[in-house]
């Protein structure tokens, strides 16, 4: 199947990303299980510069990701203390950065991403 839109462009990177990130990330960051989401810590929804930028993804397993969305601060925490207030300085000065997230910008990262894919096995 040919991808026509946009949104189904972003399905698909945004499928990429979580395989790739699972596999380059196996253990959850807060309690070691095994990964099942790759966490945007800055949100998809606030920058598209950092959406496959795995500097802003932060490996979870559900349980974790769950607790995170649902409002416990340990969660949070243990990222900041782990990956550090200068990384999350730099992710907060990037996240401003605007892409314009057409189709040319969403191939551009299914191609990079499709190519990590292939290192990563």
């Amino acid at each position: 199947m040919k991808l026509k839109t946009i949104k189904q462009l972003k399905v698909k990177a945004d499928k990429l990303v979580q395989e790739i990130g699972r596999k380059i990330y196996p253990r959850c960051l807060v309690c070691g299980k095994d990964t099942t989401e790759m966490h945007h810590y800055i949100p998809k929804s606030r920058s598209n510069i950092l959406r496959y930028n795995f500097k802003n993804l932060i490996p979870l397993c559900h349980s974790c990701h769950f607790k995170y969305h649902h409002g416990d601060p340990y969660i949070g925490i243990i990222i900041l203390k782990t990956k550090g207030f200068d990384w999350a300085d730099d992710l907060n000065k990037q996240r401003n950065i605007f892409v314009k997230a057409n189709k040319k910008w969403y191939l551009k990262q299914i191609e990079f991403l499709e190519k990590l894919k292939e290192g990563v096995k």
